[in-house]
């Protein structure tokens, strides 16, 4: 994905993406945001890269032991996050180009985000990077399955007008098109592992339309 115009689109759309999110999942997203949390363990300074309104490191509780940061290109949705979670740290950056040091973070997070990357290999070489040694990488996205046809079609008819209505033609046509990229189970484990990750937990979803994945750091 192109990061100026991601930007763009996100920054214009954060005063009403929690609203569309929860619509567009049937309220569900909460709770996958919450069983990847218990998948990865609690403990431990947690980055979230693009972290949009903050919504996985609220969910982690203000008893949480260790830094809560947040990473996301555009600044509306970083503005939006800074606001809901004051216990919080947010930068304004990129995945593939971590703005911090060697092994700082216990856990790195990605909600609905893995897709939305423009190179998501390097992105991999940054979080293990990050990451301390064992530790752990979480992953909850839109994966291409059989049913992927049947998404897009909804999404061009029966979402549609909604979509429409909340973010206009240009914003949703850009959704369509992040769920054309997406990857399956299989295609993003492969990627992992070459990447020195062991994937150790997947959960599917909404018959299988959404992953929650869990990864390990290996020596």
């Amino acid at each position: 994905m192109d990061y100026r115009r991601a930007a763009r689109i996100f920054s214009q759309i954060s005063g009403v993406y929690d609203t569309f999110l929860s619509f567009a999942t049937f309220g569900r997203i909460h709770s996958w945001q919450r069983e990847m949390i218990e998948d990865m363990g609690r403990k431990g300074n947690w980055l979230d890269v693009g972290t949009g309104t903050g919504e996985v490191l609220i969910k982690l509780g203000e008893d949480h032991r260790g830094l809560k940061v947040g990473l996301d290109p555009a600044e509306g949705m970083v503005l939006s996050a800074r606001k809901k979670c004051k216990g919080c740290r947010f930068v304004v950056g990129i995945g593939e180009s971590l703005p911090f040091r060697d092994g700082v973070f216990s856990k790195v997070s990605l909600s609905l985000v893995f897709r939305h990357l423009e190179d998501q290999g390097r992105f991999l070489d940054e979080a293990r990077r990050v990451l301390e040694e064992g530790g752990t990488l979480g992953i909850i996205d839109i994966g291409r399955f059989r049913g992927t046809g049947v998404l897009l079609f909804l999404m061009r008819t029966l979402l549609k007008p909604v979509g429409l209505l909340i973010f206009g033609k240009d914003k949703w046509d850009f959704f369509i098109h992040s769920v054309e990229e997406s990857y399956s189970v299989d295609e993003v484990r492969d990627l992992l592992e070459s990447k020195g990750f062991k994937v150790i937990k997947v959960r599917r979803r909404m018959l299988g339309t959404v992953f929650i994945l869990t990864a390990r750091k290996t020596a």
